[in-house]
């Protein structure tokens, strides 16, 4: 198991409304001053346009946002930009896969959507959707986060105190687009998160007995190729890695609530309870919170 460190570059990412109040500044010819959501400097004069620490020709810049509103205009999670060496770029990634960091409402943290499929939520504030799964996160305590995306869970874990979480995310692009993303950032910059790049399958196995007091498995949706994170296998794992009383926060969702038939949440219930677990709460819809026996 080996843990990442990072050394963090800041870029600076805009939003669709940034880009907006952008492209009507260049239009009217206007100058226009202001630190948005991220807290970048944007800057507009008449040949020039400064975002953060980057400089860049306003008639260039125009062009590449008017296509990008245009594109962007009727999807309901609209992709940020970020810039890169005195470039614009969309933070979207085509490999092996469609990967897209975007925001549904300026004041809401970004969301990621792979292959079109929404990792966090359309419905509310991402951040604010993290907080229920941390429900029984107490101060002091041991994480172990097993599927981490753009990290808010994990953060959410030391904003209520936890000790120390071990976050595991499999997919580098999807680690990639957290470094960009200004909110992930924060869990790079914390000592007391350690971030692995490998799937929890094999990370699980190097972790010692009894070693944490809460386990937060946030998979992604059932599919045929996402069958294990779902197996009796791996939650006998969980319940092996957790101290006597410790808890196991398992989303399940809304969304694709049944699949091939089966109900999911029935499903990862009953598996959790074969291994020893006991039911805490159920949230339908949502997920369950199992304490180990």
């Amino acid at each position: 198991m080996k843990v990442l460190k990072f050394m963090i570059k800041e870029v600076p990412v805009i939003t669709y409304w940034d880009a907006n109040r952008i492209i009507n500044a260049i239009m009217r010819n206007n100058d226009l001053k202001y630190t948005n959501i991220y807290g970048f400097t944007i800057e507009v004069y008449r040949d020039e346009l400064k975002i953060g620490s980057e400089t860049l020709n306003a008639e260039q810049a125009l062009k590449f946002l008017e296509k990008y509103i245009d594109r962007e205009r009727d999807e309901t999670c609209k992709s940020l930009i970020c810039v890169e060496n005195g470039e614009l770029k969309k933070t979207t990634i085509s490999d092996g896969g469609f990967y897209k960091l975007c925001q549904v409402h300026e004041e809401w943290v970004p969301t990621l959507m792979i292959n079109g499929i929404v990792m966090h939520t359309l419905l509310k504030d991402p951040l604010e959707y993290s907080k229920m799964k941390v429900l029984y996160v107490k101060r002091g305590i041991r994480v172990l986060d097993t599927c981490a995306c753009l990290g808010y869970t994990a953060y959410m874990c030391l904003e209520r105190g936890a000790r120390y979480v071990l976050s595991v995310e499999v997919d580098e692009n999807v680690i990639y687009l957290a470094m960009i993303n200004p909110i992930s950032r924060r869990i790079f910059s914390r000592t007391s998160i350690d971030l692995v790049n490998d799937s929890i399958l094999d990370v699980i196995c190097e972790l010692r007995d009894s070693s944490f007091d809460y386990v937060l498995h946030d998979p992604p949706r059932l599919m045929s190729d996402t069958g294990d994170l779902y197996s009796k296998d791996l939650y006998k794992e969980f319940y092996r890695v957790l101290k006597k009383g410790g808890i196991l926060f398992h989303y399940t969702g809304a969304t694709g609530s049944k699949y091939r038939g089966l109900d999911i949440m029935k499903g990862v219930t009953k598996r959790l309870r074969d291994v020893g677990f006991d039911v805490l709460k159920i949230i339908e819809g949502f997920g369950v919170y199992m304490v180990k026996r």
